[in-house]
C-alpha cells in the first residue's frame, strides 16, 4: 500500500502542475458559480430550474470529463517518454500496481472537484428558487408545479402491451380462409400487423379506449403524460384535440354502468401533455392497477364547437405513461452524480490504457475515436425506419447488416451517453436502481474492466528500455 499511495499521491501532483488542467478548473469555476446564477430561462420557476441543471451540471460534468481524459491519456504515456518510469520499475513495484495507481490518482482526484462542484450548483439552484419567491416573482402554484414535476424523481408506468403477436394470427387465419389473402405469408402478416397496430392507435370520434396499467406504486400524485395527433401522426397541420380522460373509480360497485370519473381536456396535436390524477385512482385490491380510458367526443358534440371532428392518434411509444414520485429531489441527483462518477471511472480507464501504448497525442487521438464510434452506436441503432409498434423496417439485405453490425458494436463499446442523466435529472425522472446496477456491472465492471485489462496486459507486456525520446 505504501508504494501504491506514493503513485497516487505522485499523480495528483503531477495533474495539478499541468496548464491543461488549471485552464479547465477554471472554466469549472466560473462554470460552477456564474451559470447558476445568471441563467433565467422561461421566466418560470420550472424553466430555471431545468435550464440550470442543463447548462450549470451538464458544462461542468463536460468539463471535468475533458479533464479526466487528457490527464488519464498524458500521464504515463510522458512518464515513459521522459523515463521517469524507469526509476519506479526499477524498485520492487510490479507495473500492474503502478497502473492502478495512476488510474485512482486521476479518479480520485476529478471525483472530489465533481463533489464539490455538484454540491454547489445543488446549493446555488435551491437558493436562486428560493430568493427569487421571496421576491414574488415565483407564484405559491409555480413552486408547487416545480416540486411535482421537476423537483422530484418520478417513476413512469406504461400499459400493458397489446399481444398483437396472436391477433396478427388470428387474423391471418380469417383471411386465409376467405381467400383474401396474396399468397406469401411473411408480406401478408407484415400488412395485418400493420393495420392492427394502426387501429390499435385509433380513436374515431364517438368511440373510446382504456389503457391498464399494472403495479402502479409511489407516494406522490399521479400524473398522465400522453400525445395526441389529430387524423394522423405524419400530418403537419394537428388542431386542437377536445376530449375526456376518464379514470376508473377503485371502489364504484360492480351495477354502476360507467365507472369512470371524467376530466374535460384541451389538447394540441402533437405535443406532449401532462395531466394531474388522484391517487385513489390506485386500486390496491387488484394489484394496484390504474384504469384510464379516452373518449373522443362524437362529431356534433358541444365540445368541437363547429370544428369538423378528427380521429385521435396515439403511438404506442408516446403512451400514455403514468408518472408518480417515488424519491426525493436530492436523492435523484445523488443519483444522477453516482452515474458521473462512473463516467469518469470509465474515461480514466480508457486513458490510461492508451497511454500505456502511445504517447500523448496519439493516446488522445484514439480515446477521442472510441468516444466517437460510442456516441455513433446509438443512432446507427436507431436509424433503420420502424413500425409503430417498434418492429423496424429494412430498405434492404445491407441496411438490416449495419443495423445488426450497430448493435454488436454497442454490446462492446461504452458510451458515455449511457452515463448521462442531465436530461432525465431536469425532467424530474427518476434515475432507475436498474440503471445503475446495469451501469456498474455491465458498463463499469464488464467493459471498462475489459478496457483496464487491455492497459495492464500493454503496460506489463512493453519494453520499456526500447523506447527511445526524439
Amino acid at each position: 500500500m505504501k508504494a501504491f499511495s506514493a503513485i497516487v499521491l505522485q499523480t495528483i501532483r503531477s495533474a495539478i502542475r499541468a496548464k491543461v488542467f488549471h485552464v479547465l478548473f477554471a472554466l469549472i469555476i466560473l462554470a460552477v458559480f456564474l451559470l447558476p446564477v445568471t441563467v433565467s430561462g422561461d421566466g418560470t420557476a420550472k424553466g430555471l430550474v431545468q435550464i440550470s441543471i442543463t447548462y450549470s451540471l451538464g458544462v461542468v460534468v463536460a468539463l471535468i470529463s475533458t479533464t479526466t481524459l487528457w490527464l488519464s491519456c498524458s500521464q504515463l504515456s510522458r512518464e515513459i517518454e521522459t523515463y521517469n518510469i524507469h526509476l519506479v520499475v526499477a524498485k520492487p513495484c510490479p507495473k500492474w500496481k503502478l497502473w492502478l495507481g495512476k488510474w485512482f490518482g486521476i479518479f480520485i482526484m476529478h471525483t472530489l472537484i465533481l463533489l464539490v462542484s455538484a454540491t454547489l450548483i445543488f446549493a446555488l439552484i435551491q437558493y436562486r428558487v428560493y430568493r427569487d419567491t421571496a421576491k414574488g416573482r415565483f407564484s405559491k402554484q409555480e413552486i408547487e408545479q416545480l416540486n411535482k414535476e421537476t423537483r422530484v424523481g418520478r417513476r413512469s408506468f406504461r400499459p400493458d402491451p397489446t399481444k398483437f403477436d396472436e391477433a396478427v394470427e388470428r387474423e391471418y387465419a380469417r383471411k386465409k380462409a376467405e381467400g383474401t389473402l396474396t399468397g406469401n405469408e411473411e408480406s401478408d402478416k407484415a400488412e395485418i400487423r400493420r393495420q392492427l397496430v394502426a387501429k390499435e392507435g385509433e380513436v374515431a370520434p364517438g368511440t373510446a379506449k382504456t389503457w391498464v396499467f399494472k403495479g402502479v406504486t409511489g407516494k406522490g400524485e399521479l400524473y398522465l403524460r400522453y400525445r395526441i395527433y389529430s387524423g394522423s401522426t405524419s400530418a403537419m397541420d394537428q388542431k386542437t384535440m377536445p376530449g375526456l380522460w376518464g379514470v376508473r373509480a377503485p371502489d364504484a360497485p360492480p351495477t354502476v354502468a360507467d365507472p369512470f370519473v371524467y376530466m374535460l381536456t384541451s389538447s394540441m396535436g402533437g405535443t406532449f401533455q401532462e395531466v394531474r390524477i388522484n391517487n385513489e385512482a390506485i386500486d390496491k385490491v387488484n394489484g394496484n392497477t390504474v384504469s384510464i380510458r379516452y373518449v373522443n367526443p362524437p362529431k356534433e358534440a358541444e365540445e368541437w364547437q363547429g370544428v369538423e371532428g378528427a380521429s385521435a392518434m396515439f403511438q404506442l411509444k408516446d403512451g400514455p405513461i403514468l408518472m408518480v414520485a417515488v424519491s426525493s429531489f436530492l436523492e435523484n441527483y445523488c443519483r444522477a452524480m453516482l452515474l458521473a462518477i462512473f463516467q469518469i471511472a470509465f474515461l480514466a480507464a480508457l486513458g490510461c490504457a492508451v497511454s500505456a501504448a502511445f504517447s500523448t497525442p496519439v493516446a488522445a487521438f484514439v480515446a477521442v475515436t472510441y468516444l466517437l464510434i460510442g456516441l455513433a452506436v446509438r443512432p446507427a441503432i436507431d436509424a433503420p425506419l420502424q413500425n409503430d409498434d417498434g418492429s423496424y423496417r429494412y430498405k434492404g439485405f445491407h441496411d438490416k447488416a449495419a443495423h445488426y453490425l450497430a448493435i454488436g458494436v454497442g454490446q462492446i463499446v461504452v458510451s458515455v451517453d449511457d452515463l448521462d442523466a442531465t436530461s432525465a435529472l431536469a425532467n424530474g425522472r427518476l434515475v432507475e436502481n436498474s440503471r445503475l446496477l446495469y451501469s456498474f456491472f455491465t458498463l463499469l465492471l464488464l467493459r471498462t474492466g475489459l478496457i483496464s485489462a487491455v492497459g495492464l496486459w500493454i503496460i506489463y507486456k512493453r519494453e520499456l528500455g526500447a523506447v527511445i525520446r526524439r
